[in-house]
């Protein structure tokens, strides 16, 4: 992609936008360290700022601490009640929508109007520009959000290409005549006609501006690991990056798609804004856990004459406060703990202040060996047999089974035990300032591995989707 600013910048903004939606997203307490997050107090400060943030004293050396207090800060954008016809032309644009994202400024309408519209209100954005709504219909499937329109609409890029090709047309049309007819009427023709075809542009992307259907404002983000979204009229920076934020999408750098045409780069780091009422589910560290008979004298077996273990709390069956009594009694003392809503990993050490050893071999490259191995082995056998007996079925046979086992074979890393792939995943941040793997063969929530790649002063850099082996993933080391 033609993204302006080089991976490790990129990065840097990914980082940041994470902490400006995600962290300061109207918590009542936000504690940030500038050391793990890798970003500077002054732009941490700033950043809480735009959020309505105010600092006050730490609890904890290390750490900036800040209240959210909106009550110190100007409101953000919001109007009075509109008028009749405003709330029938909201009536008439949600009919038939089962998701709208309304603007106030360009409806003339306050929260409350739009409230009372028939739809939800499930999120909302806002700054001293305008206030953006997302209305949703009850009883929608539960999901993660994603753009959602009735029917297809053009976008401002595309009515302007059709407006162009047009203009063009009409100026071919105007000087045939003109040159069939009046010879001099060709002086005017082609200075009017491309003053209109400029104009047109214009008045495209001003009257894009000024409607409140914004089906274009979300469509770019349908899931994609990047996209590039244009500079839309009449709509600040701000607005387009909290609304990204809502799809997980943060802003990574500008994005030159032309010579002169800038637009925004954005990347997906995180799920999305989940819509629906899914029982809770207890956090690994509450949930109920029913041992299973064994476990405790495998957790010995595995702990061992190992000065190092990485253990899967969901593989281990056993609770975290029991595995850390076992641990103790064989001389290993828990030197790290990573968890989220599908796992809780632990890291038992002999020494916990000793540095994590340098794999001697990448396991993610098995996803990239295993496939060649097996194509070689089912190829080379089928040949052999093909030389020596002339038989032309098993050799087809052969080839059959090496196509139809590239792609299990991408995956033998899921074979393996959790725990066993957890310790895998961590030896893929071998200190080497960027690292490249596949995520998924490994099993592991995008955020436990982000978490890993922070205890090993690894941030997230990039991502590119692929169908065979699912997501590579890139990290930067921390400098």
């Amino acid at each position: 992609m033609n993204a302006v600013a080089p991976p490790a910048e990129q990065a840097h903004l990914l980082r940041l936008g994470e902490l400006r939606y995600r962290v300061f997203s109207g918590a009542p307490v936000v504690q940030v360290s500038p050391d793990r997050w890798g970003i500077g107090a002054g732009e941490i400060r700033q950043a809480a700022l735009t959020r309505r943030y105010r600092e006050t004293p730490p609890d904890q050396a290390g750490f900036l601490r800040f209240e959210f207090a909106p009550g110190f800060f100007p409101p953000h954008f919001d109007r009075g009640p509109g008028t009749a016809a405003d709330r029938r032309r909201l009536a008439r644009l949600l009919t038939g929508q089962d998701q709208f994202w309304a603007s106030l400024r360009r409806l003339r309408l306050s929260r409350a109007d739009v409230a009372a519209a028939g739809l939800t209100v499930v999120a909302e954005v806002a700054d001293p520009s305008d206030r953006l709504l997302l209305l949703r219909r009850t009883g929608l499937p539960d999901e993660e959000l994603r753009p959602r329109t009735a029917g297809r609409r053009l976008g401002p890029g595309e009515i302007q290409a059709i407006v162009a090709v047009l203009c063009v047309l009409g100026i071919a049309a105007a000087t045939w005549i003109g040159a069939e007819h009046a010879k001099m009427a060709l002086l005017l023709v082609i200075p009017l006609g491309l003053a209109v075809s400029v104009g047109a542009q214009f008045l495209v992307r001003a009257v894009a501006g000024r409607s409140p259907r914004l089906a274009w404002l979300d469509a770019p983000f349908d899931g994609s690991p990047q996209v590039v979204v244009p500079s839309p009229p009449s709509l600040s920076h701000e607005l387009i990056g909290e609304v990204a934020s809502r799809y997980g999408y943060f802003y990574a750098g500008p994005y030159r798609s032309g010579r002169n045409d800038l637009s925004s780069l954005f990347v997906k780091c995180r799920p999305g804004l989940v819509f629906g009422t899914p029982a809770p589910a207890l956090p690994p560290a509450a949930a109920p856990m029913i041992e299973a008979p064994g476990r405790e004298q495998w957790l010995r077996n595995h702990l061992d004459g190992r000065d190092e273990l990485w253990l899967s709390v969901r593989h281990a069956t056993l609770p975290p406060s029991r595995i850390a009594e076992i641990a103790g009694s064989e001389g290993l003392v828990p030197a790290g703990e990573f968890a989220d809503a599908t796992d809780r990993i632990l890291v038992l050490r002999r020494d916990p202040a000793a540095p994590p050893k340098a794999a001697a071999f990448r396991k993610s490259f098995v996803g990239f060996l295993a496939p060649v191995a097996w194509v070689a082995l089912c190829v080379g056998g089928g040949g052999l047999t093909l030389a020596l007996t002339g038989d032309t079925h098993v050799f087809t046979t052969s080839f059959g089974a090496a196509l139809l086992g590239v792609l299990p074979m991408a995956w033998v890393l899921r074979i393996f035990p959790r725990s066993t792939r957890v310790g895998w995943l961590a030896d893929e941040f071998t200190g080497k300032d960027s690292v490249t793997f596949f995520s998924e063969p490994f099993g592991v929530s995008p955020e436990l591995v982000r978490q890993i790649a922070a205890s090993r002063g690894y941030v997230f850099g990039s991502q590119t989707a692929t169908r065979a082996q699912g997501t590579l993933v890139t990290y930067l080391r921390r400098r």
